[in-house]
């Protein structure tokens, strides 16, 4: 399984850092923001993400950079940010691209 360092962001939620795994079910983000102490675990998986996209402009932007887009079917988009830099975003798409075309729903 691949890790790697993020930080990632849900609507009306605070910015969290910490690593994202993908597996052959979906994403999992392991982390915590400022203001929370305990550890905090999310699941996505394939099939909640309708599309993908990296967003350029201001409020799709994380932490003033580029952030990979991650439109979900419930529960609005969902923003990840590189935190070692930008070559991850497209790393993150082409991986993303090739569940998609290994039939998984992306």
């Amino acid at each position: 399984m691949e890790s790697y360092a993020v930080l990632w962001s849900e609507p009306s939620e605070p910015v969290e850092a910490g690593k994202l795994e993908l597996d052959p079910s979906g994403l999992r983000f392991e982390g915590s923001s400022g203001s929370r102490r305990a550890l905090h675990v999310h699941r996505v998986s394939y099939e909640e993400i309708e599309a993908v996209h990296v967003g350029r402009g201001g409020p799709e932007r994380l932490g003033g950079r580029p952030a990979l887009v991650l439109d979900l079917f419930a529960g609005g988009p969902l923003r990840i940010g590189s935190i070692a830099g930008g070559g991850l975003l497209n790393e993150l798409a082409e991986r993303l691209g090739a569940f998609r075309a290994a039939g998984v729903a992306v």
